[in-house]
């Protein structure tokens, strides 16, 4: 009865063991993830403010209308020539 009862304890150390270190593989592989996310979306962000400061120089006024995961925007940006003669006085 012993010999059954180490062998029953020892396979439940390798369950125990088994799930924790999967449990261990999991949380890495959620944080690289989270990490890549990041990246992208301070790409995108980058990418985005580049774009639209070109729009601008070209344009007097561009209104953008945003809608994304942080929620709805809508900004105005002048270009160069956007301000009144009254403004620049």
């Amino acid at each position: 009865m012993e010999h059954i009862s180490g062998e029953l304890l020892s396979a439940a150390v390798a369950v125990v063991g088994g799930l924790g270190l999967s449990g261990l593989v999991r949380a890495w592989i959620r944080h690289r993830t989270r990490l890549q996310v990041e990246r992208e979306r301070s790409a995108r962000a980058v990418a985005r403010a580049t774009g639209l400061a070109r729009i601008a120089r070209r344009h007097e006024t561009v209104l953008i209308d945003e809608k994304d995961q942080d929620g709805h925007r809508v900004v105005e940006m002048r270009g160069p020539a956007g301000g009144s003669r009254k403004e620049a006085a």
